[in-house]
């Protein structure tokens, strides 16, 4: 009877180890996962945020704007646009077969 008893004693005390050590690992990884979710959350904000500034500093008016003061460019105007008759064709380059003799 005593060895009943100190057998289900050990039985118990291993099983009550092995829950603890499980419920240690499980919340050890919801503390991971957290984490992670944390992590997801922050870059995408700064995805939200870096989405904005390039939004804003892609404006087709900004860009104006700055190419026409900072570099003088204007846009192009019609005397400037020749037509495809004008574009010299490059010749096709005959081809010619090239043996080697071995």
């Amino acid at each position: 009877m005593i060895r009943l008893v100190l057998a289900i004693c050990v039985v118990l005390g291993g099983s009550g180890t092995v829950l603890y050590i499980s419920k240690q690992t499980v919340d050890s990884r919801f503390e991971q996962l957290r984490s992670l979710q944390k992590e997801i959350s922050i870059a995408k904000e700064r995805a939200h945020i870096l989405e904005a500034e390039w939004a804003y500093v892609t404006r087709p008016d900004r860009i104006l704007t700055l190419s026409s003061g900072l570099l003088l460019m204007r846009p192009i105007t019609s005397d400037r646009i020749l037509p495809l008759e004008a574009i010299p064709m490059r010749r096709a380059k005959p081809q010619t077969n090239i043996r080697t003799e071995q």
